[in-house]
């Protein structure tokens, strides 16, 4: 049997409601005993108190717990049968009861005892949890992965780990003579501005301004195209592949420079470490977003201290889609992903294009993802030493960034930053503009422009 990490309780007398009813001196030195960790010497003492009230369901219950702890599972289960028949029950005993049945690695057994359990009192987060290894050792890798969900929002450590514990669908095998697909995206329609972040909304302005317009404010383009629209930062991925090549053993990186992200758009698996690097003067405080089945919820919030980095999971609720690593103090510095199953994926160049190589012969769907387009889908049939080629087309009216964002009209107007002085007074100093972001919103006053992509509204007048 795999050697599995039990989450059992440390510490799992069952005891009464009242502390001060425990009868007789036996129990007593029993569970003070156990208290201090000495399980092997309560042992006879659980076992007096039964000599003396044959009857006690409390000894004869935690005898099996003692017998539990120290790896006697055998004798655990007869003086947990024998409390059973007295009467005793509860949610915990029939978990601990469970444990020991999976020790003894009888599947079956110890699965109806735990599914009692929670029966009895659904809010057991450790249930939960070996329950899922045993739908594990069952094959039931779908039933452990809504466990994995019951878990998220109770105990959110233990939901990763049951996670990490189920085994891939996707299995890494040698590629012969596979195939190729290239393609190219683009964009049509007018292109959407850019989003406008006015720095004084942000702290460390002085240092953030270093890329910026020179006019305080960080410009972020989420659509960059070609002279022919050809989009950039688009995530390609081939979905439903079980078998092939394996991952990129390199972990991802997640690098600050001058208030901004390495990376646009990045596919990701769920659960995945990214290692974030904060080569800035300044802190950053990383937080991390999973979308939900149309939901947006902070999954992770911590500070990154001045020239440091740290290792952050990429961990959601398994079925959410896309994910998001960005500042929640600079929210310019942001990077989006799109959750993969399978290796096979990349990002579009400079020039809209895209090749995914090794590919096993099949035919598949592969997925267009940009963060502000909704998918674009498309199937392919790969043939052994063959290139196949695919494109994708997203049209600019089917943006779905929010209203504010598509209008420029006020990226000008006159702020603190325009001043040149100091919030307490004074002349202010900025740090000299290493990135000049050039942005023309000569028609930012253009009705045309400003008309919204996603409702078709006329703007208000002034």
């Amino acid at each position: 049997m795999r050697n599995w990490i039990i989450y059992s309780i440390v510490f799992a007398i069952l005891t009464t409601t009242n502390a001060l009813a425990l009868p007789g001196p036996p129990l007593d030195r029993a569970f003070r005993l156990s208290k201090q960790g000495l399980w092997e010497d309560s042992i006879p003492y659980f076992q007096k108190a039964l000599e003396a009230d044959p009857g006690n369901q409390l000894a004869q219950a935690n005898l099996g717990v003692a017998y539990s702890q120290v790896g006697k599972y055998k004798e655990a289960m007869h003086a947990y049968d024998a409390a059973l028949s007295m009467g005793y029950d509860s949610a915990n005993f029939r978990y601990l009861r469970g444990l020991a049945l999976l020790k003894l690695e009888l599947i079956n057994e110890a699965e109806k005892e735990m599914e009692t359990a929670l029966k009895m009192n659904p809010l057991m987060p450790e249930t939960l949890y070996d329950l899922g290894l045993v739908y594990i050792l069952q094959n039931r890798n779908k039933d452990a992965m809504e466990l994995v969900k019951k878990l998220y929002r109770r105990n959110h450590t233990l939901s990763e780990k049951l996670f990490h514990e189920i085994p891939s669908n996707y299995k890494v095998s040698s590629v012969d003579d596979g195939g190729v697909l290239t393609g190219t995206v683009h964009l049509t329609g007018r292109k959407p501005k850019p989003r406008v972040f006015h720095l004084i909304h942000a702290p460390n302005i002085k240092f953030c301004g270093r890329i910026s317009d020179g006019m305080g404010h960080r410009i972020l383009h989420d659509f960059v195209t070609g002279p022919n629209g050809e989009l950039q930062e688009t995530v390609i991925a081939i979905r439903g592949l079980k078998k092939g090549k394996p991952f990129n053993k390199k972990m991802q990186t997640f690098h600050i420079d001058r208030c901004r992200a390495n990376n646009y758009a990045i596919g990701i698996m769920n659960g995945e470490e990214l290692l974030i690097e904060n080569t800035d003067p300044i802190r950053h405080e990383i937080a991390t977003y999973q979308f939900y089945k149309r939901k947006v919820r902070q999954t992770s919030n911590k500070p990154v201290t001045p020239r440091s980095s740290q290792i952050r999971s990429a961990f959601v609720k398994p079925g959410s889609e896309e994910f998001i690593i960005k500042c929640n103090l600079h929210p310019f510095l942001q990077t989006h992903g799109l959750f993969v199953d399978n290796p096979y994926y990349t990002i579009t160049d400079e020039k809209g294009q895209f090749k995914i190589d090794d590919i096993p012969p099949g035919t598949y769907e592969v997925t267009a993802w940009h963060p502000y387009l909704p998918a674009s889908h498309g199937t392919i049939t790969i043939e052994s030493g063959k290139s196949a080629a695919l494109n994708f087309e997203f049209k600019s009216t089917d943006i779905r960034r929010k209203l504010y964002s598509n209008d420029t009209k006020g990226y000008r107007f006159n702020t603190w930053f325009d001043s040149g002085e100091n919030f307490y007074g004074g002349k202010r100093g900025d740090d000299p503009v290493e990135i000049l972001q050039k942005f023309d919103n000569s028609d930012r006053y253009d009705e045309e422009e400003l008309k919204p992509f996603d409702e078709g509204l006329k703007p208000l007048k002034d």
